[in-house]
């Protein structure tokens, strides 16, 4: 496995991996319905542009075997007007055929040492039911249980559907 920054060439591999982490890695811990809310927007998958503009000021890290990407993993650092040195994990995700198979693991190193060089003094994340395990792991601590609603569609707001309750966990870790 190879772990290296991504490119722009990377971002389709990149869009399947979320979707198919969320859809078929998440399904022990969120309902179809949730998992479908998360992973999509209006019923289709986030498009390439979608994820191009969401990774913006970020860097990314992939994890690659065998000419296909298998993970990846970003760093956003913190506001400049803050007064501790800080920056946050926004996504870690890894095709569901290489769970439990070093790929997060990997990509997390990866991503500490460019956080060990900028000499931060705060790393968070929203984790997700299924991550949080892992970034205890790593010593981040819970500090707080988020619920983030969101709809299917557009229709289901509108007609005043009951939104889906998305579960997550913000945690620290002080450097």
């Amino acid at each position: 496995m190879k772990i290296r920054l991504f490119t722009p060439a990377d971002v389709s591999q990149l869009a399947a991996i979320f979707e198919a982490s969320v859809m078929q890695g998440s399904g022990e811990y969120y309902s179809f319905a949730e998992r479908s809310a998360w992973a999509y927007i209006e019923g289709e998958s986030r498009s390439d542009t979608y994820w191009l503009e969401r990774l913006k000021g970020t860097t990314i890290w992939v994890a690659e075997t065998e000419n296909m990407l298998v993970g990846f993993i970003n760093l956003k650092l913190g506001d400049d007007t803050e007064v501790e040195a800080s920056a946050e994990i926004e996504c870690l995700f890894v095709h569901p055929e290489y769970a439990r198979s070093g790929v997060a693991t990997t990509l997390y190193f990866a991503l500490f040492e460019q956080v060990k060089a900028l000499a931060l003094k705060r790393l968070t994340v929203e984790a997700s039911y299924l991550a949080r395990p892992f970034f205890e792991k790593q010593g981040f601590r819970n500090t707080r249980r988020n619920e983030h609603k969101r709809f299917l569609n557009t229709l289901d707001k509108s007609k005043g559907q009951a939104a889906q309750v998305l579960v997550n966990f913000s945690m620290t870790l002080v450097l």
